[in-house]
Parts: C-alpha cells; structure tokens; sequence
C-alpha cells in the first residue's frame, strides 16, 4: 500500500485509487476482526508499508493496551496469509474528544505568611540568582488571606 503523498504524485487514476482504497479498508477490517472489544473499537486505522503494519489508535492508553497483543496479532495475521514482518502502534488524537482545546491552568497562589517568610529568607541569603528566585516566588502570595 502506498502512502497518500507517493499516490498522488503519481497522478493516479481514479479507478486505481479506489482500488487502493477498497485494500486499505480491507486491510483495517482484517486487523480489527482479531482485536478484542473495546480495543476493535479504538483502532482508528491501518496502514501497511513495506511489510511494516502500523496500528493507529487514539491515545497511548490503547496503545500500551494494543502492544501487549502484539505477539498474538502478528502470529494471527501471518497465518491469515498477511506478510507482516514488523507490526507497531502510533497514536492519532481523537479531534472529538477534544484533545486539541487548550486547558485552562488554575494559577496557585500562596498564603500571605509564606510569601512573607520567603522574603525575609531571601533577605539572609548572599547568592544572588538564588535571592531573586525566592524573591519572584513570594510575589506568587495571596494579597486577599
């Protein structure tokens, strides 16, 4: 199976890329029909590139989960007649699960006496890089206690 930029630079016909397609969605029902539930149901595609089977799911908890049936599924797949000689997994994130949506980060603050006690610490300390990190920490103290 080639890869998508190798078809399309060849200027492919439409009857051969729908052929391509036909195998590649054979090839990914072949593959899922040996994994168990749920993981059938996270495998997300299949690509096989010069004997190489990559298995894409969609975090790396499936992926560790995928791994372990590795020695299984390579021996299952080539005595289906599938000439595998490598299999891996790869990770694509789910668009749907929202992966992709930045996480907001709840800023921490410290207590009043803290940022006090980190300033008068500061104070006694003579390295100065040291002194001006303990310094910016207590500025991270919380005005409102």
């Amino acid at each position: 199976m080639d890869p998508v930029s190798k078809i399309v630079a060849s200027h492919a016909t439409p009857a051969r890329l729908g052929k391509q397609l036909s195998a590649q969605k054979a090839l990914f029902q072949r593959v899922r029909q040996y994994l168990p539930p749920p993981l059938d149901s996270q495998l997300k595609a299949a690509v096989m590139q010069e004997q190489t089977l990559s298995l894409f799911v969609s975090s790396p908890v499936w992926a560790s989960r995928l791994r372990y049936l590795i020695p299984q599924l390579h021996r299952q797949l080539r005595e289906s007649g599938l000439r595998v000689e490598r299999l891996r997994t790869r990770i694509v994130p789910d668009e749907r699960a929202g992966a992709a949506k930045p996480t907001l980060k709840r800023r921490l603050k410290l207590s009043r006496e803290s940022g006090e006690l980190l300033r008068r610490t500061a104070a006694s300390i003579s390295d100065r890089q040291l002194r001006d990190a303990m310094l910016r920490l207590s500025s991270h103290c919380d005005s409102d206690n």
